[in-house]
């Protein structure tokens, strides 16, 4: 079964078996061609929209306090898969080593404060003022992390790494983030925008963001 990013799904009796009988690895191996770029901006995309409604000052409180959760749990989870299957090899190139040094520089600034900020929404009931106040200010670094990863950072690996490096990378990264393919069956038919993308960072078409902001909808429920 074909999917986006260039993914090809295990046959659909895979959801069937038991969580018992296969273990992670099992279920990224029915999983082809995904290359690194094409899954962190599939997590890029959702915390984008988690960014803008954490930013707004005028957002209904219970959906922020809602959307801060999914936000830090997806933050520690790419940041720390982003790590170890990306940042590791990429700052080995010379083309890319300066811009990984201040991106790991600022993983450790937002990783310390997603930490810190999961504890004190573990036992809340509702969103502080403080600790909007908290969130708003590590989205507006994350927000301005992810524009320098994707103008800087993701054209430059395009440029330096093959094409079986980057699904290398995307299958190592697809494997420490836990992403599975029952979590990537009703990703939305994307493979040429993102072609395009990898052509012109840039330029995004109004096809891809509608597409992506009914994955992103898909994902809040």
């Amino acid at each position: 079964m074909s999917s986006a990013y260039g993914l090809t799904l295990a046959s659909s009796n895979m959801d069937s078996m038991s969580e018992g009988n296969m273990t992670q690895k099992q279920e990224i191996a029915g999983i082809q061609q995904a290359s690194v770029i094409d899954l962190i901006l599939i997590d890029h995309r959702y915390l984008k929209e988690c960014i803008k409604i954490l930013g707004d000052h005028d957002e209904d409180k219970t959906k922020k306090f809602r959307m801060a959760k999914g936000f830090l749990e997806t933050l520690e989870k790419h940041s720390y898969a982003e790590k170890k299957a990306v940042y590791t090899l990429a700052e080995k190139n010379e083309d890319l080593h300066f811009n990984i040094l201040e991106a790991e520089i600022e993983h450790g600034i937002v990783d310390q404060k997603v930490k810190l900020l999961k504890r004190r929404l573990l036992k809340a009931r509702s969103l502080k003022e403080d600790v909007e106040a908290e969130l708003k200010v590590l989205a507006d670094l994350v927000r301005h992390h992810l524009l320098e990863e994707e103008s800087e950072i993701l054209p430059k690996m395009q440029q330096v790494f093959t094409d079986d490096a980057l699904d290398e990378m995307g299958a190592e990264f697809m494997e420490i983030r836990k992403f599975s393919p029952k979590s990537l069956h009703d990703f939305p038919v994307l493979q040429d925008e993102l072609i395009h993308w990898k052509d012109s960072v840039q330029q995004l078409s109004t096809q891809f963001l509608t597409k992506m902001d009914q994955y992103v909808e898909n994902l809040k429920h």
